[in-house]
């Protein structure tokens, strides 16, 4: 191979690749809470130390200290060097390694076309204060819609406002930007008027769409009133491609603890009035009805899907062709329910009238696959009596043959036929039924190893999703219209959504339920949902709390962005502390690589002191805090001048003890060390 392999290709690898994959197919792993946990492939021992965070795609062993992303795991496991790493991963994820110099180029344009997809995301949020429009859009999110300004900032909400070209000159002033805006679905082109161009998106409530890491790669635009389409989305695109992407997925990760149970749902809105009311872990399909690559998708994060539909006939039709997309891809030890909602009803109006907590006992009770598949088997039986059971059996079985041969919840379910229907299990498997293989079926062997034709190319440059604080001052001078919008200015939420769902009275809604297989008994759902094997990891004792300077580190490490907008004094750069040179290390690596990531960063020190240290804090507990403070800036600063003030202290401290006990106990001593309280009582009083 001529040439060094570039960058942005090793960046879009590493998106394009999931760790939980790659080392699921050399180890076996063992699901422990939000991570996996097994024996270390890298050193003896027979309790597991090795851990995967598949959030943060890395590994780390506690007991030898092994550690790094998907590529370092397979240059020690594999015994390769980095180059053949690369070509390892890159034909699993279909890429092709450039072999030139400067080859594909692609690279670097879908790089610049997520930057300016970014800064739309930018100008759609300051709009919501500077437009001469922005009471419009606050008072329909506020008044109308109820939400919070906490919750508006938590999923980046922003403003279109009327016109034909606001964002055009906001940020497509040069050639180059007006041709990246166009290729990002931002500008449309004007029939009959080459390289002239108007905004896609006018008048209309913004909602980011970002990817599993944060990115922003396209928006939905919800019209005020009754205009059509109510709901305009980004068309695909390079960085796009809306079968395979999930609206609120990422913030699903960020807010929701023990995140383990995703909720489907059908609209933008629905997600986030249900995260305003603690349900934190729903997602939305984005103008597409649900598909075997978001099942697929999701069953890498959690064990439990559960789909969510409306109760009239279309919502019925959704749901059985949830039913068959879920089929070809289930997986033993994960589990799709399906939740029918009264006609007329959404997750958004339903949970605004009963609450979280009856909202959560209907997520509880919702019918598990079997009940769905059994009851569609049954309504489509058309004949009478004993030729009415065989045309069941049919029709279940031509359902069952979708689930793959090896799993085990096929023989399951066909065990259940078997009761129900009268028919022996042996016969059963005999029959081969002639069916129309579902589109899903056909779509999801089809993809099973094959990459889409946009083969995710957005996921190129490194993780940005900390760009993504989507310049929160837009949110703090909020024209709120009423006294609840007075939290725009605070943290994101932190929902202790937990395994279990809530208790609370409901109406009954959904298929009638049969006794036996499939129960929806609450005492069997939690225990067939909480599984206390694995609640806790088999680790190490929890580590000691942090220290503030390791607070700074993780903070600094788990939002970089925030390196080139603080400063690391003399003293503390200067200083032989082990802590304070990490710190330093780690503010100079950002400062030199804005756009990098934790990932990059452990990767770049892989087997030093300073990177080994960096993973333990990734690994410690108050990770998943830190990841989501909201004014990262602030807390940086305030945690850098608080230890900038005890080093002084520190030093002040040594300078005396370096005199001697018997010139501290000299008139001059005494003297110096009155001078010191007096020093730290005024420095207190500052603060």
């Amino acid at each position: 191979m001529s040439g060094r392999i570039p960058d942005q290709f090793i960046d879009e690898l590493l998106a394009r690749t999931d760790i939980t994959d790659v080392v699921s197919s050399r180890v076996t792993l063992k699901k422990t809470g939000q991570n996996y946990s097994a024996l270390c492939p890298f050193h003896n021992e027979k309790t597991p130390s090795f851990s995967l965070n598949p959030n943060k795609q890395f590994y780390y062993c506690f007991g030898c200290g092994a550690g790094g992303n998907a590529i370092s795991f397979v240059m020690e496991h594999d015994h390769l060097d980095f180059v053949e790493a690369i070509e390892v991963l890159a034909k699993d994820a279909g890429l092709e390694v450039p072999k030139e110099k400067g080859a594909p180029d692609r690279y670097e344009q879908n790089a610049e076309l997520l930057k300016r997809l970014t800064e739309s995301a930018h100008f759609f949020q300051s709009q919501l204060t500077q437009s001469q429009f922005k009471k419009k859009a606050t008072d329909y999110l506020a008044s109308e819609r109820g939400l919070s300004g906490q919750i508006a900032k938590v999923y980046g909400l922003g403003f279109a406002p009327p016109g034909w070209d606001n964002l055009l000159k906001a940020i497509g002033k040069r050639a180059e930007q007006q041709e990246q805006l166009l290729h990002g679905g931002m500008l449309i082109e004007k029939k009959d008027q080459q390289g002239q161009y108007y905004d896609r998106f006018r008048d209309r409530i913004m909602f980011p769409i970002r990817d599993s890491r944060g990115r922003v790669i396209a928006f939905g635009g919800r019209a005020f009133g009754d205009e059509k389409p109510k709901y305009l989305n980004s068309p695909e695109t390079a960085v796009f491609n809306k079968s395979h992407e999930l609206y609120g997925l990422f913030e699903a990760k960020q807010n929701t603890q023990n995140l383990d149970n995703i909720i489907v749902v059908e609209g933008y809105m629905d997600v986030i009035v249900l995260a305003q009311y603690g349900i934190t872990n729903a997602v939305a399909t984005l103008g597409t009805s649900v598909n075997s690559q978001h099942i697929r998708k999701l069953f890498k994060l959690v064990n439990k899907i559960t789909l969510c539909f409306d109760g009239d006939k279309a919502g019925r039709a959704a749901a059985i062709r949830g039913l068959e997309a879920s089929l070809p891809v289930m997986q033993d030890g994960k589990q799709v329910r399906f939740l029918f909602l009264p006609d007329g009803e959404d997750p958004d109006s339903l949970v605004r009238q009963e609450g979280q907590d009856a909202f959560q006992a209907r997520l509880e009770d919702a019918n598990s696959l079997a009940n769905v598949l059994f009851e569609h088997a049954r309504n489509q039986v058309t004949l009478d009596h004993e030729e009415g059971d065989a045309e069941f059996a049919r029709n279940a079985m031509s359902l069952i043959q979708q689930i793959p041969n090896d799993i085990t919840y096929r023989s399951v379910l066909l065990k259940q036929l078997s009761k129900e229907s009268g028919i022996e299990k042996e016969t059963l498997n005999q029959v081969a039924i002639p069916t129309k293989r579902s589109s899903y079926t056909e779509a999801a062997r089809n993809q099973q190893n094959e990459p889409s034709q946009h083969a995710y190319s957005n996921e190129i440059q490194a993780d940005q999703r900390n760009d993504l604080s989507y310049s929160t001052d837009h949110y703090d001078d909020y024209p709120h219209p009423q006294a609840e919008y007075d939290d725009y200015a605070v943290a994101p939420i932190d929902h202790s959504y937990g395994s279990e769902f809530g208790g609370g009275s409901r109406k009954k809604s959904g298929f009638n339920k049969k006794s036996g297989f499939g129960s929806n008994n609450k005492n069997n759902y939690k225990n067939n949902y909480i599984n206390k094997e694995f609640d806790t990891p088999k680790l190490p004792q929890a580590p000691k709390p942090l220290s503030a300077i390791e607070h700074a580190i993780l903070c600094l490490v788990l939002h970089p962005n925030v390196a080139k907008s603080i400063d690391v004094p003399d003293p503390l750069i200067n200083s032989s502390d082990e802590a304070t040179q990490t710190l330093s290390t780690v503010w100079r690596y950002f400062n030199k690589h804005p756009d990098h990531n934790a990932g990059h960063f452990i990767f770049n020190k892989k087997n030093t002191d300073v990177g080994n240290r960096v993973l333990h804090l990734l690994n410690h507990g108050d990770a998943h805090t830190k990841e989501k403070i909201v004014n990262a800036t602030q807390e940086i600063s305030d945690l850098i001048s608080a230890l900038e003030r005890n080093l002084g202290t520190d030093n002040s401290t040594q300078r005396l003890k370096s005199k001697g006990s018997d010139y501290i106990k000299s008139e001059d001593g005494k003297q110096d060390y009155r001078a010191m309280v007096e020093h730290l009582r005024q420095q207190k009083l500052k603060k």
